[in-house]
């Protein structure tokens, strides 16, 4: 179930920033920003819970067995396309792992 709402996440928000990079260029948010006031807070708000995620995802990806190196370009690159990508792989990987009982 984590797998598909992970997959399911990923496959409509990268569509949805591939339909906004097409309208508003792939630079097109770099204007936000600038804007002030609440888009401002929202870059910020991103930004930090991005660096929030690279930092715990690096814990994470050790202990899953995922090397994080390129999840880190994309995401700081992609954004929240390169996170989800990020889960998209774990989901994956937990998946195929072998089930033992304790």
């Amino acid at each position: 179930m984590r797998l598909a709402i992970a997959i399911t996440l990923f496959v409509v928000f990268t569509a949805y920033s591939l339909l906004v990079a097409a309208q508003h260029g792939p630079l097109g948010f770099l204007a936000v920003p600038a804007a002030g006031g609440w888009s401002l807070q929202v870059t910020l708000d991103l930004f930090f819970a991005l660096t929030a995620f690279l930092t715990l995802a690096a814990a994470d990806a050790r202990k899953h067995g995922i090397a994080l190196w390129p999840y880190i370009p994309a995401t700081l690159i992609l954004g929240s396309v390169g996170m989800l990508a990020y889960f998209v792989h774990r989901e994956l990987r937990a998946s195929r792992a072998p089930v033992t009982n304790l």
